[in-house]
């Protein structure tokens, strides 16, 4: 069969982005970036319920009628400052923890047309944000190039990802912990038994339903940060989420409880047999002597080896516990672009950045500590 020159669409309508359920699912098995945040029922029931206000960006990439590269963006308005931006997100900004571009076997050929469309409508946006990408990543790469060759400006910020590798037994794994480690999980485990029976559940696909994301709800009310769920928009894309993914065995909730009372949660997405660990809490009215957060991360470890996990990703943020569990780290980055003729915007998002990290890496530590 003879192939076709790449095309570009440019698809800006929820319709349009519904359609495209099968394709977009048969390109991501071939994409070199594997997440539940790049899935089609991921992104588009967050689309569902998060539209207001933006305007939908897939630039998609076809050949011979088959889809085989899309960035999936949105444009809306960026305040910094007093001032007011067309900026380009990654479609599902900011509650995805990782993005990325979907593009069959890395082809640059599929890269550039992509690239080249973005540039043509660069009238149409001030900036482009690409956060949570991999530094690595071939396809972010090659955009960079392209459009520093334009002439755009860019900034990055690094941060880490911390995962756990399952590729030994939960015994190997566990004698491998720290021995103080090892001694609070045990401690948290006799005092849990010590007020009743402890058991783990674990619901995926069709098994999560509204009443069991409703226990989610509930714990989280007397949680850390108990406002998360309770808006009517929040608890409407999860209700989209769980059902749109239940084929696909994507939402994965694992729930702790004593005596049949729910007290914690981890809720998370599966793709691949790889967990992302997307969100936890637990019921602090719970004695705090028991540690039941450190119960409910080895319960869910256990777990996860018995479900043939390959690894848990614990996504964005530098919490001590991560590390505890000997894990490893990826570094991903968000990647500014900003078009060379606008001077304000490569003040405020390039160079006032820059300039402040220079005089903060100038100020003596006490000083910085005390601000």
């Amino acid at each position: 069969m003879k192939k076709e020159n790449i095309h570009i669409r440019h698809i800006g309508t929820t319709e349009e982005f519904e359609s495209l359920e099968n394709a977009w699912s048969e390109l991501l098995v071939q994409n070199h970036v594997q997440s539940a945040f790049l899935s089609w029922e991921w992104l588009f029931s967050w689309w569902k319920v998060y539209a207001q206000k933006k305007e939908l960006w897939l630039i998609s990439a076809w050949q011979n009628e088959e889809l085989v590269g899309i960035i999936p963006l949105m444009l809306q308005d960026e305040e910094k400052s007093g001032f007011h931006f067309r900026t380009l997100f990654p479609l599902g900004s900011p509650h995805c923890d990782v993005t990325g571009v979907l593009v069959k076997n890395i082809r640059e050929e599929i890269l550039l047309a992509l690239s080249k469309y973005l540039l043509e409508q660069k009238k149409l946006w001030d900036t482009l944000a690409l956060n949570h990408f991999t530094p690595n990543d071939p396809a972010l790469a090659y955009i960079k190039t392209i459009f520093q060759e334009e002439g755009l400006k860019t900034r990055e910020k690094f941060s880490d990802h911390y995962y756990l590798e399952l590729n030994e037994t939960w015994e190997e794994l566990h004698a491998n912990l720290s021995r103080k480690f090892r001694k609070n999980l045990r401690r948290a485990s006799r005092l849990a038994e010590g007020t009743g029976k402890v058991s783990m559940s674990h619901y995926s696909g069709s098994e999560v339903t509204w009443p069991t994301f409703q226990k989610i709800v509930d714990i989280n009310q007397h949680a850390r940060f108990p406002l998360i769920y309770q808006s009517p928009e929040e608890q409407a894309f999860h209700k989209e989420l769980s059902e749109r993914a239940s084929k696909r065995d994507l939402v994965s909730i694992f729930l702790l409880s004593i005596d049949n009372i729910p007290l914690a949660y981890e809720y998370g997405f599966t793709y691949k047999k790889r967990y992302e660990a997307w969100r936890a809490g637990y019921d602090m009215r719970f004695d705090p002597a028991i540690s039941i957060g450190k119960l409910l991360s080895k319960m869910m470890t256990e777990k996860a080896f018995e479900l043939n996990y390959t690894e848990i990703d614990f996504l964005r943020g530098d919490e001590a516990y991560k590390r505890d569990w000997n894990t490893k780290t990826r570094v991903y980055t968000k990647t500014r672009f900003v078009k060379k003729s606008h001077l304000l915007a490569r003040w405020l998002f390039i160079f006032l950045p820059e300039f402040r990290k220079s005089i903060k890496s100038l100020l003596p530590q006490k000083l910085i500590e005390r601000r």
